[in-house]
């Protein structure tokens, strides 16, 4: 398995294979494809890897940084080109988040994470204690965050809430191949970006 992450500033790469469990995470800023390919190919020539080694494909999906998911997805597809047989775990960036802070803070009751989605809007989701989601991902404003009694976490390096959590690449690994033993999977021509909204540009 081999499942990355560029939705968010931190970018992630983590593997499984050869008996081997590698990981990094990239501080990608806006050069996400060039650093991804880098790290990517150190990482698999250190553990004397290749990608076809690597088995199936885990993606993060979105929601997230517009520029980040496109390349994500693009280089998942190009790793995949001319190899029919691999498939793609789509995992949630939110879903992910849910898992990290079940994974972390083992919460009592309902919750919501949250990250930003510039201009003064951010994604949120509500999931239950074991991280099962309540509802499906939505744009929202500030003032809505505050409604409800749930507890509410946001991303560490967005730190826009009192409680922060950060997503590991070993959680990104774990849930990739929980996916992957759930027969969870698609075709890379049929993955499809969380996108939530329109990007700046559209909204112009």
């Amino acid at each position: 398995m081999l499942a990355i992450s560029t939705a968010t500033k931190k970018a992630m790469i983590a593997i499984e294979a050869g008996g081997k469990r590698v990981f990094c995470q990239v501080q990608a800023d806006c050069r996400q494809s060039e650093k991804m390919m880098q790290e990517l190919h150190t990482m698999l020539v250190k553990n004397k890897l290749t990608l076809s080694d690597v088995g199936n494909f885990g993606l993060v999906i979105g929601p997230g940084s517009f520029t980040g998911l496109r390349i994500g997805a693009a280089l998942i597809k190009g790793f995949a080109a001319g190899m029919p047989e691999k498939k793609i775990a789509p995992i949630p960036t939110l879903d992910l988040m849910a898992w990290q802070i079940v994974k972390d803070v083992k919460p009592k009751g309902n919750f919501s994470c949250y990250m930003s989605a510039q201009s003064g809007l951010f994604y949120g989701a509500t999931y239950n204690k074991k991280g099962q989601k309540l509802e499906e991902e939505k744009l929202i404003t500030a003032p809505q965050i505050l409604q409800g009694k749930e507890s509410k976490f946001c991303l560490a390096e967005e730190a826009f809430l009192p409680y922060g959590i950060e997503i590991t690449p070993e959680t990104l690994l774990e849930k990739a191949l929980e996916r992957e033993k759930e027969n969870n999977l698609v075709a890379a021509k049929d993955i499809s970006i969380k996108y939530i909204r329109r990007s700046s540009a559209e909204e112009k």
